[in-house]
């Protein structure tokens, strides 16, 4: 029997919003039995960041709506703009 997993990618402003939007496109189109969800990881905004980090494109974050991909937020503790690549470790 085949195990249920969930998977989570991280987006944020700029290059890794479109990313996501690929990933989840490539995930409902090449796999469309996967029965895990989809989620994406939203940094905040916070004194880490010089600017907004979420998701600007409203085509992006309704494609990801549309792809059933459930966006959820997340704070920084550790890393911002500083280092942005720590938020995916």
């Amino acid at each position: 029997m085949a195990e249920t997993f969930n998977i989570v990618v991280v987006a944020q402003a700029g290059r890794l919003e479109y990313e996501a939007c690929l990933f989840a496109a490539s995930l409902r189109a090449k796999s469309p039995k996967f029965k895990g969800k989809l989620f994406i990881a939203e940094p905040q905004p916070s004194g880490r960041w010089p600017h907004d980090p979420r998701i600007q494109s409203p085509a992006c974050r309704d494609l990801l709506h549309a792809l059933d991909a459930e966006i959820v937020p997340f704070e920084n503790k550790a890393f911002g703009a500083y280092y942005p690549y720590g938020n995916k470790i």
